[in-house]
């Protein structure tokens, strides 16, 4: 196992970069489309969009048909909580507003295992606990009060949020029923509620080191084989997913779904690991099971390569003030080490062209930098041209920085 400090430094510098990419792959996407100046409107937005959060497709179905209606419920000048008092309303509005997905126009709400008579009876639970509490943020707040001093406190929390949705007409699908379950869409509800942006930072008066990880099968994967963590996918599993989580960031551990989540909703940790696309997850450092690029063994520059960064010094040579070509890393080198006069630190290797194979050197070259040098430097790969989806893949998901340089 790595040292939690050089995985939090990883994960840290990974979240930096994608968590706000993340809301166009994740339900809270749609969560914050919707703009209700009303706190407790948004409260109970924010919670239906969770629970209808499982088995359908996020991107192309669920937050298009999510987004839609939010748009549809402001532009009719209605809020949430007028679908949650009058069931007629709600059901002429979920049969009837219109949403695009990325194959044309669709009309109402869809879900392979929810109805939307379904939908209606959790209504009748959200419209209980505003007459009752007067909003969702009451009723939460007065059961963490209750459960403060508890080993867990958000146990009790989400066993009573979860007694109340089943007893006052809400029911499976929509409400989870069993109680040793991972309750992933209620854990997923509380960390947008309380975490700042991009969650939305509505509950300060929960501590987010109390917080649970969103534990699902992608997430389960993903932790046992970066970190050889094996979970049960049960109740058990999210407190011992969590607790691993509170050992690399005690104050925020469950900061880190963004990152683990997002690698199995893009595919890069498949199912069947020959699929997997290692090259491209952000944590193939960190991870025990990642498919390894092959690592050139120490060997000087060619002159073409010597030629694309003796070009590359004459444009931007002024920002650094040192420069090793062939740096040593133990038996293998990178093609350069740049400092910046910035102080930043750059492992670098040279391509005529962009391609997977420079990817996987220079984030190979970031890890065995590091396990030199106990320094963590960002990688850069100079080349001559590089096609616009893989200069952007590499940036984005491996926080390489690409530099095309023209011939001079």
């Amino acid at each position: 196992m790595l040292e939690f400090y050089y995985v939090r430094r990883v994960m840290d510098e990974v979240y930096d970069r994608l968590c706000d990419v993340y809301l166009g792959t994740s339900v809270l996407g749609p969560v914050r489309v919707y703009s209700a100046r009303d706190v407790a409107d948004r409260e109970f937005w924010a919670l239906f969009c969770a629970l209808v959060d499982f088995q359908m497709p996020v991107v192309s179905v669920l937050n298009p048909m999510l987004t839609g209606l939010a748009k549809y419920i402001e532009k009719e000048n209605l809020a949430f909580l007028n679908l949650i008092y009058d069931f007629e309303l709600a059901e002429k509005v979920l049969r009837g507003f219109v949403w695009y997905s990325p194959r044309g126009s669709r009309i109402g709400f869809t879900h392979r295992f929810v109805k939307i008579s379904d939908v209606i009876s959790l209504f009748a639970a959200f419209r209980w606990i505003h007459e009752v509490y007067g909003s969702l943020g009451s009723l939460v707040r007065e059961l963490y009060a209750r459960h403060m001093w508890d080993s867990e406190p958000m146990d009790g929390v989400l066993r009573g949020l979860l007694e109340v949705l089943q007893s006052y007409g809400g029911h499976p699908p929509l409400v989870p029923k069993s109680i040793n379950s991972p309750l992933k869409r209620l854990n997923l509800f509380f960390r947008w509620l309380v975490r700042p942006y991009p969650d939305m930072g509505l509950w300060s008066f929960i501590d987010k080191t109390h917080l649970f990880v969103s534990l699902d099968q992608g997430l389960q994967r993903v932790l046992t084989r970066a970190f050889q963590l094996k979970v049960p996918f049960n109740w058990r599993g999210v407190l011992e997913a969590t607790k691993f989580l509170r050992k690399i960031n005690p104050e925020d551990p469950t900061k880190y779904d963004y990152v683990l989540s997002r690698i199995s909703i893009m595919g890069y940790c498949a199912k069947n690991i020959a699929k997997s696309q290692c090259y491209m997850c952000p944590l193939i450092n960190l991870c025990n099971s990642s498919k390894s690029p092959k690592i050139i063994e120490a060997k000087p520059l060619t002159p073409v390569e010597m030629e694309i960064l003796e070009d590359f010094l004459k444009i931007h040579g002024r920002e650094f003030d040192k420069v090793i070509t062939e740096y040593t890393l133990g038996k293998y080198s990178a093609d350069a080490f740049i400092h910046a006069k910035s102080c930043i630190e750059y492992i670098v290797e040279v391509e005529r062209e962009l391609n997977y194979t420079a990817i996987g050197q220079a984030v190979t070259y970031r890890y065995l930098y590091y396990k030199h040098s106990r320094k963590i430097a960002k990688p850069m790969i100079i080349c001559r041209k590089a096609s616009k989806e893989l200069k952007e893949a590499a940036q984005l998901e491996q926080g390489i920085e690409v530099i095309e340089v023209p011939e001079i």
